[in-house]
């Protein structure tokens, strides 16, 4: 099976997620890679997967944003907002926080857009 590389992300939330699609049929692979994944308190892995196993993978991961968003008073647009290095300036998408684009990351709550 030839995969792809969809995530990096909590030990924890991956093998939540693997148990979730083995469920529904679907394999995907956790791999520590050192260049990208942390150890630690923090553990993180890749979480690859099969490019015809999308369609469901994304089904689980939209189902699970969803519950975490539930009762949360979101603003998509500003969720949806893409960071523009080209533009003077950009508006976190995490907390709103309008800062220069010379900056990749948003000095209010440190979210790394760049």
């Amino acid at each position: 099976m030839k995969t792809i590389r969809m995530a990096i992300m909590p030990l924890q939330d991956a093998k939540s997620l693997q148990d979730q699609l083995k469920a529904r049929g679907v394999e995907i692979i956790l791999n520590h890679n050192d260049q990208t994944c942390t150890r630690g308190c923090a553990v993180t892995v890749e979480v690859h997967g099969s490019e015809n196993d999308l369609p469901v993978i994304s089904e689980i991961y939209t189902q699970n944003f969803q519950k975490l968003a539930e009762g949360h008073d979101v603003n998509w647009e500003r969720m949806n907002a893409v960071y523009d290095p080209n533009q003077a300036e950009a508006t976190c998408p995490a907390c709103g926080f309008t800062f220069s684009t010379s900056q990749s990351e948003c000095p209010d709550c440190g979210l790394v857009l760049g």
